[in-house]
């Protein structure tokens, strides 16, 4: 509820483009140092795919009943992002304010704007550990996290601000769905399954570590270690 009225309140204002431009400024107020855009790639990472299949390895050990939960969940946020991508076929801010006017802190993009899909994944993660009844602190933690990623798809110039807001309603209302299903198919208890998961993340994590290129060579080193740790995690448990 809150993405939809955020939504229809950027629309009703026409604040779109101010918006952007706001967020986007980020990058120019301070020259667009290296420091700066590292960490703003890095925040741009936690959003993309195979690293938040990565990032489960996390859980294998004592939560693997999230890492199921996101395996029912992922197949609704692809739904959502790549039905209203080709559907709605927006322009990015790059090609439609320019080059002279979009910091820009890795890939050039420059079509299928709508909806942002690192941020509905970032939110289907998020949603999915805290639907899962999670400390607290983790679920701010994961929150805080998806929103940062959000945020970053408008610093580094890819995405308009109701790009992000419909990503993270996609991912919510993906894990929604993914919440029903678990309570339909909950976690097999047979040995076989875990295994198979744990490999599928290994794969994940070795992917990453050696093959994956996101876009965004700043982000490369949290790349690296993610991927080193969810292999080392994921190996573990095999």
């Amino acid at each position: 509820m809150l993405c939809l009225l955020a939504m229809a309140l950027i629309w009703s204002l026409n604040a779109n483009q101010s918006l952007f431009l706001w967020f986007n400024q980020l990058g120019l107020s301070t020259g667009g140092n290296a420091t700066h855009d590292r960490f703003w790639a890095s925040a741009t990472l936690l959003g993309d795919t195979l690293a938040a299949f990565t990032l489960l390895a996390f859980f294998l050990r004592k939560r693997p009943d999230i890492v199921w939960m996101l395996f029912l969940t992922a197949l609704f946020t692809t739904l959502w992002v790549h039905g209203l991508k080709n559907g709605v076929d927006s322009l990015r801010p790059l090609a439609t304010l320019g080059a002279d006017n979009v910091h820009v802190i890795g890939a050039s993009l420059n079509k299928y704007s709508f909806p942002s899909g690192h941020t509905a994944t970032a939110f289907t993660l998020a949603a999915v550990i805290c639907l899962r009844g999670v400390h607290p602190v983790l679920a701010v933690s994961a929150l805080f996290l998806a929103t940062l990623a959000g945020i970053s798809r408008v610093v580094v110039g890819a995405h308009w601000p109701i790009d992000i807001l419909a990503g993270a309603l996609g991912g919510w209302l993906a894990a929604l769905i993914g919440l029903r299903l678990y309570a339909r198919w909950p976690l097999p208890t047979r040995p076989a399954v875990h295994l198979t998961l744990t490999l599928v993340l290994a794969v994940c994590a070795l992917s990453l570590l050696l093959i994956h290129d996101s876009g965004y060579p700043l982000a490369r080193p949290l790349q690296l270690i993610l991927a080193s740790i969810s292999l080392l995690l994921s190996l573990i448990h095999i």
